[in-house]
C-alpha cells in the first residue's frame, strides 16, 4: 500500500507539473521573446537570448550579456526581437545592471503585446517547483520544470540555485512559480541539472532605480563605469572588514577569509616518494565574475599560496628553483589589448611586522574604457630560509588603486612563520 500511495503521489505531481507547464505555455507565450543582436553589415544575427515583457508598454527584461555586444559597439549592432507570432521589431536599451547581468529593453513603435508577466512579491519556499521559460536557438518557446533551492551559499553576487536545464539561448528568460509570477531570471548553467538565476529583488531594483526613458548610447559605458566602481568598493570593504584567520601551510602562516565568498582548495605532492621537494598549495577564488563583453570579464579574485622545501637541493639550487616557481603568474581574468593596457610592475623587498622578508612584484594594468579601474597582479617569494619558502600570489580584476593598495597591505602584513 505504501508503494501504491507513493506511485499515486508521484503520478499526481507529474500530472500537475505537466498541466502547469501547459498553462504557462498557453498564457504567456505572447509575452516571451527571442532577443537577437543583429550585425549591421551583414544584416544577420550574431547572438541570441530570451526576454520577457513586464508591462503593457512593451518593456522587456533580459540579461545584460545578451545585449552586451550592442552596448559596447552600438555603431555595429542593433537589438531586435522575434515574437511568438513570428513578427520582428526593433528594441531600444532602457537600462542596464552589469553587476547583476540584467537589462531593460523597450519595444519600438506600437507593436508590443498587451500580455506581460507579473512579478512575484516574494521568493518561493526552498524545494518548491518553479519553471524556466525561454526561446532558445530557433525552437520557439520552451518550459523547463525545476526546483527552487534557495540563494546560492558563499556568494557575493547573489544567485538562485535552480535544479533544471537552462539551455543556450534561454539566458534572460523568466523563471516563474506555478501561478506564472516571475521569481528570477535565467542567467547561467553549470551542467548536470544545475542552473543559476538572478533573484527577483535585482529586477525590482533595476526597474525602480531609473525611469523608463531609453539610455543614450553615449551614456552606456559611463553607467557601466559607475556600477563597477560602486561594486568593487562594496566588495573590498567586505573583504577588509571580513573575519580573516591565520592558517598553517608548511612552515608558514597564511591569511584566509573565514566563511562566505571565496571557495578554497588544497593540494600537495607529499605522497610522491620520488619527489625531490615538497610542495603544499592553498588556492582560493571568488567563483563569480562580471561579464562586460565577449572578450572581457572582471570582478574576480584569486589568492594562491605554495610552500616549497627541499633537503635534496643546496642553497643555490633551491634559490634558482624557488625563484623559477614565480615566473608563471599571469592575469586572473579574460581581457584583450583593446580593453586594458600592458602591466606596469614594481619590484621591492619588504619585511613585515612578523619579520617575514619577501621579494615582491606588484603590477597594475589600466582599463582603457573605465578610468580609475585596474587589474592587479601580485607575486611574492620569501627570502628568510635557504631550503624552504613561501610563494604568495593574488590577482584582482577591476579595482581602484586605493582598494588594491589596502588589500595588498593587509595581505602581505598577515604572512608569518610558525
Amino acid at each position: 500500500m505504501r508503494y501504491l500511495l507513493f506511485a499515486l503521489t508521484l503520478y499526481s505531481a507529474l500530472g500537475f507539473g505537466q498541466q502547469t507547464a501547459q498553462n504557462l505555455f498557453s498564457h504567456y507565450q505572447t509575452a516571451l521573446y527571442q532577443i537577437r543582436i543583429i550585425e549591421l553589415g551583414s544584416g544577420n544575427k550574431s547572438s541570441i537570448g530570451s526576454g520577457f515583457q513586464i508591462n503593457d508598454s512593451g518593456v522587456l527584461v533580459t540579461n545584460y550579456h545578451v545585449v552586451s555586444e550592442y552596448v559596447y559597439f552600438p555603431e555595429k549592432y542593433r537589438i531586435e526581437y522575434l515574437a511568438a507570432d513570428g513578427s520582428v521589431g526593433n528594441l531600444s536599451l532602457v537600462n542596464i545592471d552589469v553587476v547583476n547581468d540584467l537589462a531593460l529593453v523597450q519595444v519600438q513603435g506600437e507593436k508590443a503585446s498587451s500580455d506581460f508577466f507579473p512579478l512575484s512579491d516574494s521568493l518561493p519556499e526552498q524545494g518548491s517547483s518553479i519553471y524556466s521559460l525561454g526561446n532558445p536557438h530557433d525552437l520557439g518557446m520552451i518550459v523547463v520544470p525545476g526546483t527552487f533551492n534557495g540563494i546560492k551559499k558563499n556568494s557575493f553576487y547573489q544567485r538562485i540555485h535552480f535544479t533544471g536545464s537552462i539551455n543556450p539561448g534561454m539566458s534572460g528568460g523568466p523563471v516563474v512559480n506555478p501561478e506564472g509570477k516571475v521569481v528570477g531570471v535565467n542567467v547561467a548553467t553549470a551542467g548536470n541539472q544545475i542552473g543559476f538565476l538572478v533573484p527577483l529583488t535585482k529586477v525590482y531594483t533595476l526597474i525602480e532605480n531609473e525611469g523608463l526613458a531609453s539610455l543614450d548610447t553615449k551614456d552606456y559605458k559611463h553607467v557601466i563605469a559607475e556600477q563597477l566602481m560602486k561594486n568593487q568598493q562594496r566588495l573590498f570593504d567586505r573583504l577588509e572588514h571580513g573575519v580573516w584567520k591565520s592558517s598553517d601551510l608548511g612552515g608558514a602562516k597564511i591569511p584566509t577569509l573565514e566563511g562566505a565568498m571565496l571557495s578554497c582548495w588544497g593540494d600537495s605532492n607529499s605522497a610522491d616518494q620520488e619527489a625531490l621537494y615538497l610542495s603544499v598549495e592553498n588556492r582560493c577564488r571568488l567563483d563569480e565574475e562580471i561579464f562586460l563583453h565577449g572578450g572581457l570579464r572582471t570582478g574576480g579574485i584569486e589568492i594562491e599560496f605554495e610552500w616549497l622545501e627541499s633537503a635534496e637541493f643546496g642553497a643555490h639550487r633551491f634559490y634558482d628553483f624557488f625563484s623559477g616557481s614565480t615566473s608563471g603568474a599571469g592575469a586572473g581574468n579574460q581581457a584583450g589589448k583593446n580593453d586594458v593596457s600592458n602591466y606596469q610592475c614594481k619590484q621591492d623587498i619588504v619585511t613585515n611586522t612578523h619579520q617575514v622578508k619577501t621579494k615582491s612584484t606588484f603590477c597594475l594594468r589600466a582599463y582603457k574604457e573605465f578610468p580609475h579601474l585596474y587589474d592587479v597582479l601580485y607575486i611574492g617569494a620569501t627570502l628568510n630560509h635557504d631550503s624552504q619558502g613561501l610563494i604568495s600570489h593574488f590577482t584582482l580584476a577591476g579595482v581602484s588603486q586605493d582598494s588594491a593598495m589596502r588589500f595588498t597591505k593587509q595581505f602581505v602584513g598577515a604572512l608569518a612563520w610558525q
